[in-house]
């Protein structure tokens, strides 16, 4: 039945092919002065969709179009955001202001007009390097970039444009991308982390949103390395979970690009950090200046499942080691009936008392010696493995 559930999960689209959509959509309307109530465009995967226009506002000078963007059955930050574009040429009154407060991203030329695309309110500015647009620009990705101009490029093709003497059209026009709520739902994001401030990201390489995915969630866990190792951490952290995050950052004192939240991903997040660190093109003297250590932090569930050798933690990929734990309590000097308990017990949390109780607490340094032993050989041998084990009334337990 699960996969059966799975399997008939609704996809969605990204905010990359809502913005391509929505300027295509104020294309049209502003060559054409006819409102539109849906478009097409060609999505990366090589195929077209049909989405349809939430808003479309013609003025004698500029075309306001929006999308509802539509994330399937991914819980989505942005899902119902609203994404708008604005088509508008330098005659408007308000041009100049209107410049004046938004961002530059990008041009290119069609035909013989040239579009400017604006970051405009709601969409979130670079602060830091290490992603894949420069600081200072809106932080509207490379493929996104490209669906838009794809799009006005279609939009000049369609027939109703062909109808029009776009001849007479100015060569100039100005393209400004918005999300009215941009600001408000970046909060639910990364991006504040990653050096984005001011709001949301138009992102998606496809064009479709896979519904409950783990690519969405890994691509974040490459972009905070990316911005950790190009801020020139000399530390990252990874941790398991935001509890265990916030004990290490009162800990470690170290800058929030260092630390990066990998959930049940630490195995990717580790293989990660290997390519990104290792470089033999570099000097010796160049290497050492990068990133030379990495903290794990987490609680004793997923540093028990780590210490096993899982290191894709999801419950459904691997099960608590309650044996592998009580392996350990018995080198520990345990009592039969203790490591029976542990054997029987329901939960490591529950396990992690018991050994508490018994005054067992060495087997929390065995955990930590084992998940650094385990994540040593996932990584650069020149880079320094350590561990932090957080107690569930988030103190530190073990800082290895």
């Amino acid at each position: 039945m699960e996969s059966k559930r799975k399997k008939s999960l609704r996809k969605g689209y990204t905010t990359g092919a809502c913005a391509a959509a929505a300027a295509k959509a104020a294309a049209i309307a502003f060559f054409t002065k006819i409102k539109v109530r849906d478009v097409e465009i060609s999505l990366p995967v090589g195929k077209k969709v049909i989405l349809s226009i939430y808003r479309c506002e013609i003025k004698k000078d500029r075309a306001i179009a929006s999308v509802i963007k539509d994330a399937g059955d991914d819980p989505d930050a942005t899902n119902g955001a609203e994404i708008m574009a604005e088509v508008f040429t330098s005659a408007i009154s308000n041009f100049k202001f209107q410049i004046a407060n938004f961002t530059k991203a990008f041009q290119f030329v069609v035909h013989s007009s040239q579009f400017t695309v604006f970051g405009g309110k709601g969409i979130g500015i670079v602060t830091k390097p290490g992603l894949a647009i420069p600081v200072g620009e809106p932080a509207i990705n490379p493929v996104p970039r490209k669906m838009i101009e794809e799009a006005i490029r279609e939009a000049m093709q369609d027939s109703r444009c062909k109808m029009q003497d776009l001849s007479i059209k100015t060569s100039a026009l100005s393209l400004m991308l918005s999300v009215p709520d941009g600001e408000e739902i970046a909060k639910k994001t990364m991006n504040a982390r990653l050096g984005i401030i001011g709001g949301i990201s138009i992102l998606g390489t496809t064009g479709i949103v896979e519904p409950l995915s783990l690519s969405a969630y890994r691509h974040s866990i490459t972009c905070a390395i990316d911005v950790a190792i190009a801020s020139k951490c000399k530390e990252i952290i990874f941790s398991t979970g935001r509890s265990s995050e916030k004990v290490a950052e009162k800990e470690l004192k170290l800058p929030e690009e260092a630390f990066i939240l990998v959930g049940d991903h630490m195995g990717f997040a580790l293989k990660e950090a290997r390519c990104k660190i290792q470089d033999t093109s570099l000097p010796l003297q160049a290497v050492s200046r990068g990133c030379r250590k990495i903290t794990i932090v987490g609680q004793f569930g997923k540093f028990s499942k780590l210490a096993a050798g899982h290191f894709e933690t999801h419950c459904s990929d691997s099960s608590v080691e309650l044996e592998f734990l009580a392996s350990f309590a018995k080198d520990a000097g345990a009592k039969r009936d203790v490591i029976e308990s542990i054997r029987n017990a329901n939960t490591a949390r529950q396990v992690f008392f018991i050994l508490k109780e018994e005054n067992l607490e060495s087997v929390f340094r065995m955990v930590c010696e084992s998940v650094r032993d385990n994540a040593r050989k996932m990584v650069d041998s020149t880079v320094k493995i350590a561990c932090i084990l957080v107690g569930y009334n988030e103190e530190v337990v073990v800082r290895l």
